[in-house]
């Protein structure tokens, strides 16, 4: 297992993109786990590879970004929708959390990547609510990304504030291990 990173795909690929894009990043050396938001135009994959990647060779027509390292891609739909340019501003504005690669607004939800070994999900959720709470608001989020172990884990142990939840103490990792 190679270093992990994200792409970005600005198109929602169907099923038989991402089997043409799994293809070719086998053809390279790695692997990954897609997730495809039609509702935002987008795809993202979570890849493990110690080679150099080539969008274009994953999706030849698209346009996209190949990340250094491995981020969380959120949606977050926001009632009231005023809220929405508030939590822009906070979220991506001068003032931002230093982790926060890329916020945009579109179709409603800001759509943010970040990430989280500078600045944890529970930090961009909480600041989120921060703001939320001067418009009495609420919100929707929605990953957009996958999430390696790692990562998975990491959410996790800050969001229960449990530090002791660890990829090599995943119930899952131990078995296949064992066969």
């Amino acid at each position: 297992m190679g270093a992990q990173r994200t792409i970005r795909i600005d198109t929602a690929l169907g099923e038989e993109g991402i089997a043409a894009a799994s293809a070719a990043l086998g053809a390279a050396g790695a692997s990954a786990a897609f997730v495809s938001s039609p509702a935002f135009g987008r795809t993202y994959a979570t890849i493990d590879a110690g080679c150099p990647i080539d969008l274009s060779a994953i999706a030849p027509r698209e346009t996209g970004v190949v990340f250094d390292a491995a981020i969380i891609a959120l949606a977050i739909e926001p009632l009231p929708q005023d809220a929405l340019w508030c939590l822009a501003e906070a979220l991506g504005g001068e003032g931002r959390p230093a982790g926060i690669v890329s916020c945009e607004l579109r179709d409603g939800a800001l759509l943010l990547e970040f990430r989280p070994e500078i600045t944890s999900a529970s930090l961009v959720l909480a600041l989120a609510d921060v703001e939320l709470r001067r418009w009495g608001g609420q919100r929707r989020t929605t990953l957009l990304s996958p999430l390696g172990l790692a990562q998975a884990t990491r959410v996790a142990a800050e969001g229960l504030q449990a530090p002791e939840i660890a990829p090599d103490r995943v119930l899952e990792v131990l078995l296949e291990r064992d066969v």
